[in-house]
């Protein structure tokens, strides 16, 4: 993920708050602000239009239908055997 600095101007007690909860959970403030502007600030339709024409490409680019219960078998199948 790209990110580029930008100045956020926020209250005392919430730069304490958010040093504090940056702490307990043992990441960077700017790395938490970050989480929880991403959290409380939803897509735009743009954003989503962009995602949805992005998986229609990548869905576009599969050359089989994908059989998701064949995939779990396969999967099951390679655990049991590096289980061996």
């Amino acid at each position: 993920m790209a990110t580029r600095d930008r100045v956020i101007h926020v209250t005392t007690d919430n730069y304490d708050r958010l040093l504090e909860e940056a702490g307990r959970r043992g990441v960077a403030p700017d790395q938490l602000a970050d989480e929880l502007l991403a959290c409380e600030l939803a897509p735009t339709p743009s954003d989503l239009n962009e995602i949805l024409a992005d998986l229609a490409e990548i869905r576009g680019r599969v050359h089989r239908p994908v059989d998701s219960v064949a995939l779990v078998r396969e999967g099951r199948e390679e655990l049991d055997q590096r289980g061996r």
